[in-house]
């Protein structure tokens, strides 16, 4: 039969082990990951005796860590799903605010050439005019190069990220294949969790999912296996499994990107969520589409002003021709060979080689004419600024055609509209973070209220228990006497 002495060992054990514990939660509710943990316990096995079973005290089943893996997943994937959004937002802005911009704004720069052309218009035979229409005409071309050349920048600084997140990635996954052998290690050796490992571990893949979508498997001896992409193991037991950055030159630019494993496959398009789903996503829906959208307007700037002012092409499409101040044929405007945002140009650097007057005459009704002529040619160019068929957004059937202006504010109000929505979109995450991370903290959270009732109670435990003990050694030295 148990003695009261061991029976208040194992109250007085239990209880200093709950303080423990209890002292444990305290000092980690500022541990970012932290979990707090219980001591369960448990009867001892009793002892018969007498006829009877008589209790043997108590002992500590185990040290439970208070997680709930639903939650944790949950959290896991709104981690991932909010940073997504608010690096889309981040880089979204820069180019909305880019395209809005005054002073790189094509809209502005169309509406002052314009503006010029019709003082050409006005008076076909002012040098200065003809120098200020020269002039906006290179500032419109030098708008494209600058507009293409910020969203280089942001590509540029999406390859800098893409790089460093690499790079984070990598030691994260060597950090957690360590911690799944140090979990294996811990298990095999005593049986128990090891918490605070497990708790470590939970944090880095929380990490990890800040950068990119993760998915995980729990193996029988502890270890999580961790997948992105399309199935690739990034972590598998005790071993990851490292990316590494290539140059993409299938793009124009070339770019940096994603590759798996030693064969460094590809697999940049498979990526998803935090912040490197992010860089991948902007780039198809933001910096490409933008690029594509400015080329074409480039393109059509190019080709729709040379159609009116170079005499030969003006023939060909049923004009009338077009002659300079001096009376020569005029000739392409724009350089015919640069037709994108990058390399658009113009090629007349003489204000007097500006062909603002027709070929034809319709005054004597001639058509070989020199000299100033007149200015139908410079009002055949200020009609460009309305004419609804110069960008060609779709051949069709049906057709789509659209005004350069128009065509340029359906860009910018394409990428505001993605802009607000991924700031919709990340505030909606945001809250869902908050709300099942509050869910969370409410199973895994240390309330130090709790924890101070818990010290209060244990350390009455404990007290009791010490009595146990006491009252034991009364008895014992009173036998003692007695002999």
């Amino acid at each position: 039969m148990a003695s009261s002495l061991s029976i208040g060992v194992s109250g007085l054990l239990a209880a200093q082990n709950s303080l423990t514990t209890t002292s444990h939660n305290i000092s980690n509710v500022n541990t970012e990951g932290y979990s707090r943990q219980r001591v369960e316990q448990g009867t001892r096995t009793p002892e018969y005796f007498g006829g009877q079973y008589f209790g043997n005290g108590v002992q500590v089943d185990s040290v439970a860590r208070m997680y709930d893996r639903f939650l944790g997943n949950l959290v896991r994937t709104y981690i991932s799903q909010e940073s997504q959004q608010s690096t889309f937002l981040s880089y979204s802005s820069q180019v909305d605010d880019i395209l809005g911009s005054q002073e790189l704004s094509l809209s502005a720069g169309l509406d002052r050439f314009f503006e010029s052309v019709n003082e050409v218009a006005n008076d076909p035979t002012s040098i200065a005019a003809r120098q200020v229409l020269l002039s906006e005409a290179e500032l419109l071309a030098n708008r494209f190069n600058t507009l293409d050349s910020q969203l280089t920048q942001i590509d540029k600084s999406i390859d800098n990220d893409l790089i460093v997140a690499v790079s984070e990635i990598n030691n994260l996954s060597l950090g957690i294949a360590d911690l799944n052998q140090a979990i294996i290690e811990a298990r095999g050796s005593t049986g128990t969790e090891p918490n605070d490992l497990l708790d470590k571990r939970d944090n880095l893949i929380n990490q990890l999912s800040e950068l990119i979508s993760v998915s995980t498997v729990e193996e029988s001896n502890g270890a999580m296996n961790v997948f992105i992409g399309s199935g690739q193991a990034l972590v598998a037991g005790t071993s990851n499994f490292e990316l590494s950055t290539i140059s993409d030159t299938s793009t124009s630019p070339p770019r940096v990107a994603i590759a798996y494993g030693v064969n460094q496959q590809n697999i940049t398009s498979q990526l998803t969520g935090g912040s490197v789903g992010a860089a991948v996503s902007i780039r198809n829906d933001i910096i490409d589409a933008t690029r594509t959208q400015l080329d074409l307007m480039a393109a059509s700037v190019v080709n729709g002003f040379n159609s009116v002012h170079n005499n030969t092409t003006n023939i060909a499409n049923g004009g009338q021709g077009s002659v300079d101040l001096d009376g020569n044929d005029g000739g392409d405007l724009f350089d015919p060979a640069n037709l994108t945002a990058a390399t658009i140009s113009v090629i007349i650097t003489d204000p007097r080689a500006i062909a603002a007057s027709s070929k034809f005459d319709a005054a004597t009704g001639t058509i070989n004419i020199s000299g100033p002529g007149n200015n139908e040619n410079a009002l055949a160019f200020a009609n460009l600024q309305s004419d609804n068929s110069l960008v060609i957004v779709s051949a069709g059937p049906p057709a789509v055609t659209r005004t350069l202006g128009d065509q340029y504010a359906s860009m910018v109000s394409s990428v505001a509209t993605k802009t607000r929505q991924a700031e919709a979109s990340q505030q909606t995450q945001a809250a869902l973070l908050a709300q099942t991370r509050e869910r969370y903290d409410s199973v895994s959270g240390v309330n130090l209220d709790e924890e101070a009732a818990n010290l209060i109670k244990y350390q009455q435990a404990y007290q009791a228990a010490s009595q146990i003990i006491v009252v034991s050694n009364t008895i014992f030295e009173t036998l003692i006497s007695a002999v």
